[in-house]
């Protein structure tokens, strides 16, 4: 009896679940395949299904699920003997996104700054993986008021992606965090352009695909929002909420986003 999943098998079906778009769907599939990885004892398949499921969870707000899914994949590289490699700090980042997502920064820094000593060590500091660490830690730093550091992370960011062309979406990602931070220092002429870019970027080189572009709508209609101008700001609100809806349903992003949309829908009432 094999002791290991059909690995390729399993990717092949999730790219065929992704395409479909129903994350109820996706979750049915991923729990299948875990469950049989379980039955095998297959750690390596064990990791493979629960990093992928942990993700789903994390962006269909099952945060103590993921957090769980991500603890059983560092165990297990732990007992692989993997606890030095950079796909433990992979794992060390996906779990970093969760308390992201739980609303915990101190504890998703923590988990960050580990990633990146390990990343260091294991000689990847120009490596995709680094640059997209650094935009986490800097959105960390951004949101607690530490906007120097915030801002020294970013610089690493865009000197990593600046350097791979390969990687257009992280580069756009890396413009959605600069506008972001820029909305924070009342820089909203410069965080239009960041989020435009951005914009561009998505629309010029990932075919309006990547699951981000979503981010750098809604950080645009906030600018017009603050700048007063309001139409624009609930056409780019409007285009956020579709896309989320495309890419990941009607999560509780997607609720908040439809709680800004009706406050622009009110102010352009009251002109």
């Amino acid at each position: 009896m094999d002791d290991r999943i059909d690995i390729q098998e399993f990717y092949k079906g999730l790219d065929i679940m992704f395409q479909k778009k129903d994350s109820k769907e996706t979750m049915r599939y991923l729990d299948s395949w875990l469950k049989t990885a379980e039955e095998k004892a297959d750690r390596s398949g064990i990791v493979a299904v629960c990093n992928e499921l942990g993700g789903l969870c994390r962006v269909t707000g099952q945060i103590e699920r993921a957090k769980e899914l991500y603890r059983r994949v560092l165990e297990n590289l732990e007992q692989m003997g993997l606890s030095s490699t950079e796909h433990y700090a992979t794992a060390l980042i996906n779990m970093g996104d969760v308390y992201i997502n739980g609303k915990e920064p101190q504890q998703a820094l923590e988990l960050f700054l580990k990633a990146r000593t390990l990343l260091e060590k294991c000689g990847l500091t120009g490596d995709y993986r680094m640059a997209a660490l650094c935009n986490n830690i800097s959105a960390i730093y951004r949101d607690t008021g530490q906007f120097a550091e915030a801002e020294q992370d970013l610089d690493i960011a865009f000197r990593i992606i600046r350097g791979l062309p390969q990687y257009r979406g992280e580069l756009a990602t890396t413009y959605i965090n600069l506008g972001e931070l820029q909305v924070r220092q009342n820089k909203l002429e410069m965080a239009r352009e960041s989020f435009e870019e951005a914009i561009r970027i998505f629309e010029e080189d990932t075919g309006g695909q990547d699951v981000h572009y979503s981010a750098a709508c809604a950080g645009l209609g906030e600018v017009f929002f603050l700048t007063g101008r309001l139409e624009e700001s609930e056409k780019y609100y409007e285009k956020a909420m579709r896309l989320l809806e495309r890419d990941f349903g009607k999560t509780p992003y997607y609720s908040m986003m439809a709680e800004n949309l009706q406050k622009v829908r009110q102010s352009r009432q009251k002109r």
